[in-house]
């Protein structure tokens, strides 16, 4: 499918409109933002590591009966989706203490959550995407109270299916971010899960598969590698 006008320019990708206007391409950059990073990270080919990641975790979703805006791998750095309305929520599931909620919370870095923890914020940038509960999300007319509450379900049951595909793979799923939009009366998955967005871990030392930062490229090439079967 072929890229025609681009309707958005995200912090990891690029929408482009198709001759279909159900559907869109999403394209995914080189020079992206990491998980709550406050400076970019770029390295040649991690674009098109995303977008594999990305295809296969959505396919995962899919079969276990979880709508997302994924419809198909479109080329090495580009996928077809249906469009959709976003709705300005970002859900924010965490397995283990990582990121802001220690600072927040006081708790230990890499210590696991007695249960896991759903968050919310309110994705705007210039207020530095705020953490926000349900009343503000009902307030600012974000979302109504079934969306929310579908959020929420469909957010656990993301959870699970990823830590399922995820532990005999070696990976901890620390934590993930998720975004949703509005296809027809209901509600998908939509923009991405993948190292982008998420903290996947090594088993073995709970921490990113990049050699403590020295080797950003590694934890892409590793965690494709095991979702691909080439990898134990």
């Amino acid at each position: 499918m072929q890229k025609q006008q681009l309707l958005y320019e995200g912090k990891t990708k690029r929408m482009w409109q198709t001759d279909d206007p159900k559907l869109a391409i999403a394209e995914f950059s080189d020079d992206a933002m990491m998980y709550h990073a406050k400076k970019k990270q770029y390295f040649e080919g991690k674009g098109a590591y995303c977008n594999k990641i990305n295809a296969i975790l959505m396919q995962n979703l899919e079969e276990n009966n979880i709508a997302t805006h994924f419809v198909s791998l479109n080329d090495d750095n580009s996928s077809v989706v249906r469009r959709a309305e976003m709705i300005p929520v970002e859900v924010v599931v965490r397995n283990y203490a990582a990121g802001s909620i220690v600072d927040r919370l006081g708790l230990p870095y890499h210590s696991k959550l007695r249960f896991p923890v759903l968050e919310f914020c309110y994705k705007n940038d210039q207020l530095g995407d705020p953490v926000i509960n349900e009343y503000h999300a009902l307030t600012l007319g974000l979302c109504d109270r079934e969306e929310m509450s579908f959020m929420c379900y469909c957010a656990t049951r993301v959870n699970k299916v990823l830590n399922d595909l995820m532990k005999p793979l070696g990976i901890v799923v620390a934590d993930f971010k998720l975004e949703f939009g509005r296809v027809g009366t209901g509600l998908v998955i939509a923009d991405e899960i993948t190292p982008n967005v998420a903290r996947f871990w090594d088993e073995n030392t709970l921490n990113r598969f990049d050699d403590n930062g020295t080797s950003p490229q590694k934890e892409y090439e590793v965690i494709l590698a095991k979702l691909q079967g080439n990898l134990q």
